[in-house]
């Protein structure tokens, strides 16, 4: 079999599941929020049921759907009202000061090498993609970042915020092709959305209590991940040997 030859000049990364640990936060966020409209705790492994599904990278709106199918309806802008008063609390003093970096600014430092560029596309407010990058110093490794705002009501799983990504590099004067892009995700819809922009996918599996690690594996790989990691701090090798690693997967049919 002939070793595929892979050039990235862009590496694109999720935000929640990739760089950050956001079981305490936007799923705590969705939790709280959706009992506190309808009165019942939704049971353990409700919210991934919903992810692997496809189609809810928004997690308000996700909440949203989750209260309706419990049978309460409510508004959406009195979902995202109490949703944010739980996560991001009144001076970013919410669940979002409670999460965790799921990789080491190490492992940045080894991916940002040679010519390649940064980019971080996230369903996550502007607001909130950046205080998370400053609060963990890895602002200065993301040059590029394309959050909810600049999404156009089209997100993930639609390719539209991968695509816009480049876009906006070619404008800056970065011309970056799709075969020469990568994303790193940790959902289907990430895996979806980067085979759809014609980019390379990584599939990341998140270390949450309520998921199956083997499923969800297996779940990546159905939707388009072309590899899947249990540790984000494997990138740089994977990157590095991603000719390699391809040949093998698609020798053993695991991508």
């Amino acid at each position: 079999m002939r070793r595929p030859d892979v050039r990235f000049k862009a590496i694109l990364f999720d935000l929640d599941g990739v760089l950050v640990d956001v079981s305490r936060s936007y799923r705590r966020a969705i939790e709280e929020t959706t009992f506190h409209f309808t009165g019942r705790h939704i049971v353990p492994g409700t919210v991934q049921r919903y992810k692997d599904a496809g189609g809810f990278n928004d997690d308000w709106k996700l909440t949203q759907t989750i209260i309706s199918d419990i049978g309460i309806r409510v508004p959406f802008s009195r979902v995202v009202e109490e949703f944010q008063r739980r996560y991001q609390g009144e001076n970013w003093d919410g669940f979002i000061a409670e999460e965790t970096p799921l990789l080491q600014t190490r492992t940045l430092e080894a991916l940002n090498t040679g010519d390649r560029i940064f980019g971080l596309v996230t369903g996550r407010p502007e607001a909130e993609a950046l205080w998370t990058l400053d609060r963990f110093g890895w602002r200065a490794f993301f040059p590029l970042v394309v959050p909810m705002e600049k999404q156009e009501g089209r997100g993930k799983p639609d390719p539209f915020p991968l695509q816009r990504a480049l876009t906006i590099l070619d404008a800056a004067g970065r011309r970056v092709l799709p075969e020469e892009t990568v994303y790193i995700g940790d959902s289907v819809d990430d895996m979806t959305a980067a085979r759809a922009a014609g980019m390379w996918a990584i599939g990341i599996v998140p270390p949450y209590d309520d998921l199956d690690r083997d499923r969800h594996t297996a779940l990546l790989y159905e939707r388009g991940a072309h590899v899947v990691l249990d540790n984000p701090d494997r990138l740089p090798l994977l990157i590095d040997t991603f000719d390699e690693r391809i040949t093998s997967e698609e020798g053993s049919g695991g991508g």
